[in-house]
């Protein structure tokens, strides 16, 4: 499931419920909650609906102020420009045999999510094929991109969402 985003400063939360929306977290959204309610009222719409529906739902818009409010940043405001992002990659699990595909998701892109090719059963996108197609590749283009300009720097965070085990 793939999510536009529309809400500004809110790449963050675009990629995390990226993250939880689709692969082996959604298994530990808790039953009944307002995030469950939210995907599942998610799930069967387009592109655009789907950003209105998030747009508009103030359960959604409480969390994030909540957890912002938590943070150790001051949030830019609405009209600031901001240079950092979050992308998402996700295992999206197919049929036994075939194990399952990595996607790179971005709310921001209109062309929707990127298939990034196939994983196999025992890989997950921590694996050494899904960092290559993945992280990996983001890495070298904005390498590529960086020294290209003479900037030269690149700065970035990963966050994996993974199970206890």
């Amino acid at each position: 499931m793939w999510f536009r985003q529309t809400i500004r400063h809110a790449c963050g939360l675009i990629a995390l419920l990226h993250a939880l929306a689709n692969g082996p977290a959604k298994k530990f959204i808790t039953r009944n909650s307002p995030l469950e309610r939210l995907l599942k009222e998610a799930a069967p719409l387009g592109p655009a609906a789907r950003a209105e529906l998030l747009y508009n739902s103030k359960a959604l818009e409480d969390a994030h102020a909540e957890a912002a409010g938590k943070g150790d940043t001051r949030a830019p405001a609405a009209e600031e420009e901001c240079e950092f992002h979050y992308i998402t990659f996700v295992k999206v699990d197919g049929d036994v045999d075939e194990g399952g595909r990595l996607w790179e998701l971005e709310g921001a892109w209109k062309a929707g999510p990127l298939d990034r090719g196939v994983l196999g059963p025992e890989e997950d996108v921590l694996s050494e094929r899904a960092l290559e197609a993945g992280v990996g590749r983001f890495l070298r283009v904005a390498a590529e991109r960086e020294s290209g300009d003479g900037g030269g720097e690149m700065r970035f965070s990963l966050v994996a969402v993974t199970s206890g085990g």
